[in-house]
């Protein structure tokens, strides 16, 4: 149900932004920083870019931080699926490709994943990644230390044993179903709990109307809104969500850079 509620977005996404098709992009960047909106000191730019560098080149996989002034009244889902492409980051023939984007003057975030990443940082993940590591330095103000640490987040994860980071990702998809079976339970109770009351006051008001030659409507809706109660209590123990796919290897080799890579619109946005 997730998945499809994704695509659905993405799609509305697609849909709602006329003029997409005149995004104007940057041309690709010679490094893996590229600080467009120049919100990062020399100092952590650089130091940014160096640990970019070492980890792009041991391991062939392309992590790419971007930075711009504008989203073009784009979405950023919609903006960093285009620029990701755009610039072909990951290779080719692994897409094994990250791209931490930032629109300051927005006050939106997003990681975007390539194909071969998503079993290690998976939409859950990342959104963690946004959530804790990220945005409260941003609220801060400190955009160099929220790039940092979600830089940070992302390489430790993917620098895992490839059996270990999966189980990591799976084990946070099971936290997350978990959650939201408990938020869903609530909402349930919110809902349900009042339609059993009202259902029960109506169909106590029914009977009377009877036992007084008077018309049943009242009671009518109570029995009818009291079976609804009940078979909604009964169906309210269905299924549960699907998991994360496995399989699939670590890195691959050559140049870690810019090589035609793929995104699936897969990662996690976030605001301050």
């Amino acid at each position: 149900m997730r998945q499809i509620l994704v695509w659905l977005a993405l799609l509305a996404a697609l849909i709602g932004a006329p003029a997409a098709a005149q995004l104007q992009f940057p041309p690709r960047p010679e490094g893996p920083v590229y600080d467009a909106a120049d919100i990062l000191p020399p100092a952590e730019e650089a130091a940014l870019d160096a640990r970019l560098r070492e980890y792009n080149a041991r391991t062939g996989r392309s992590l790419i931080v971007a930075t711009v002034p504008t989203l073009q009244e784009d979405t950023i889902e919609n903006y960093a699926v285009r620029l990701f492409e755009a610039w072909g980051i990951g290779g080719a023939e692994t897409d094994q490709g990250l791209l931490l984007l930032v629109a300051p003057n927005e006050r939106k975030v997003r990681i975007e994943v390539g194909y071969g990443l998503h079993q290690y940082v998976t939409d859950i993940l990342s959104g963690r990644i946004v959530r804790n590591e990220i945005t409260p330095r941003f609220r801060e103000g400190n955009y160099a230390a929220g790039i940092t640490a979600g830089v940070g987040a992302l390489i430790t994860q993917l620098d895992r044993d490839p059996a270990e980071a999966r189980a990591i990702a799976e084990a946070a998809a099971a936290a997350e179903r978990q959650r939201g079976q408990g938020d869903n339970e609530v909402a349930f109770a919110a809902l349900i709990v009042p339609l059993f009351f009202l259902a029960i006051f109506l169909f106590t008001v029914g009977r009377r109307g009877r036992r007084y030659g008077g018309r049943s409507t009242a009671g009518a809706v109570g029995e009818v809104l009291l079976w609804t109660a009940i078979n909604a209590a009964m169906n309210s123990r269905g299924g549960d969500g699907g998991g994360w796919g496995g399989g699939g290897g670590g890195g691959g080799g050559g140049f870690g850079g810019f090589g035609g890579g793929m995104s699936g619109g897969g990662g996690a946005s976030g605001s301050w």
